[in-house]
């Protein structure tokens, strides 16, 4: 690792929760950063008005209860520090399971750790947890909650080392004989840096090779707080709801794959609907009652990892953090700038095939 030679400035391109964890990361070690945004900051899937986050129970074996349950834990270290700044709480989670084998595995794996972190709950305790009567039994997961991603990224971006440009997008990057990169903006102006690292949800497309990287399109509904109704937790199986924020009960959300429609839909506001019914049968028994909520598409891979890594000399990628983006991408993004930086750390060789977007490359 020692041959490593340190960026001097770096380029990202896209100021989502990725590309904003990645800046992050490095100028917190005074890196100097430029972010290139062709929209806004958080305009794409890190743009919804409230994001759950929360470890996903699977087992010890399992990457991605490893990778959110990492996550976690940096969030709770970075809210503890930072968080005065960006509206959150962790309320913590009750998570049903959809069936009884898959109940039976996660009892398994909670035995093996204290309640703090997660412990098996009858419907009862559930209920009494929530304030609600809940569908099923389950899982109380207390260190899980909500964030507001747009406070969240404008407070990772908010640093002297971080020069965000707007409205711009990258059309071409190109490398010289020493392998620096060279990138070609929208307006035909160039710029130069020692490394990029492509971090905008479908921004692979500017690699060489194509990656096997889905889109998927995902539409929120609303609910407005009814008057003397608490919800205390996010209840969550295949969707979830969220505790009233702001006075509004987020559920969500519908994944339809290679769905072009931007524009929000009935239909899904009643799939929603009914995935509410699965979760809390008597908190709304009124579908009108529900309102549309936003429309994003967020990039996802078949194994449900993300895109993390090298893709070739001084080009890096941090893509394809799906729904888990707030909860998994600013570890992600510390540990890509700690193999950029030649960094040794424990979690450095165990991740790099796992989430080396290499492994998307088609042929």
């Amino acid at each position: 690792m020692g041959n490593v030679n340190i960026p001097k400035k770096v380029i990202v391109v896209g100021a989502g929760i990725a590309g904003a964890s990645v800046a992050y990361a490095l100028a917190q070690r005074q890196i100097p950063v430029t972010v290139i945004e062709s929209k806004q900051i958080a305009s794409g899937g890190s743009g919804n008005p409230v994001a759950v986050i929360r470890p996903e129970p699977g087992g010890a074996h399992n990457p991605i209860t490893t990778l959110t349950t990492l996550g976690m834990q940096w969030l709770v270290q970075w809210l503890s520090h930072h968080g005065q700044a960006v509206p959150h709480e962790l309320c913590g989670a009750i998570r049903m399971t959809r069936d009884a084998l898959r109940h039976q595995k996660l009892a398994q794996h909670a035995a093996q750790y204290s309640a703090d972190w997660i412990s098996e709950v009858t419907q009862e305790q559930a209920s009494e947890l929530s304030a609600n009567q809940v569908a099923d039994r389950g899982f109380h997961l207390p260190v899980a909650g909500w964030i507001e991603p747009i406070p969240f990224i404008q407070s990772l971006l908010n640093h002297s080392s971080i020069q965000v440009q707007i409205g711009l997008h990258v059309s071409r990057i190109e490398f010289d004989e020493k392998q620096k990169p060279r990138i070609t903006l929208s307006d035909g102006s160039e710029q130069q840096a020692d490394c990029v690292v492509l971090a905008s949800a479908f921004g692979g497309s500017l690699f060489s090779s194509s990656l096997a990287i889905d889109s998927a399109r995902g539409q929120l509904t609303m609910l407005p707080e009814i008057a003397g109704r608490h919800l205390y937790k996010i209840i969550c199986r295949d969707g979830y709801i969220t505790p009233a924020i702001r006075g509004i009960h987020t559920i969500g959300a519908t994944i339809q794959k290679d769905d072009v429609y931007v524009d929000a839909r009935s239909t899904d506001d009643e799939e929603n609907f009914q995935r509410l019914q699965r979760l809390l049968p008597e908190f709304c028994l009124d579908k009108n009652d529900c309102q549309s909520g936003r429309v994003a598409f967020r990039a996802v891979t078949q194994d449900r990892l993300p895109a993390v890594g090298q893709l070739a000399p001084n080009l890096y990628a941090s893509l394809a953090h799906g729904s888990r983006g707030m909860t998994c991408a600013p570890w992600c993004g510390e540990w890509l700038v700690s193999m950029m930086m030649g960094e040794a750390t424990p979690q450095l060789e165990q991740w790099r095939e796992v989430l080396n977007p290499l492994r998307l490359a088609l042929q």
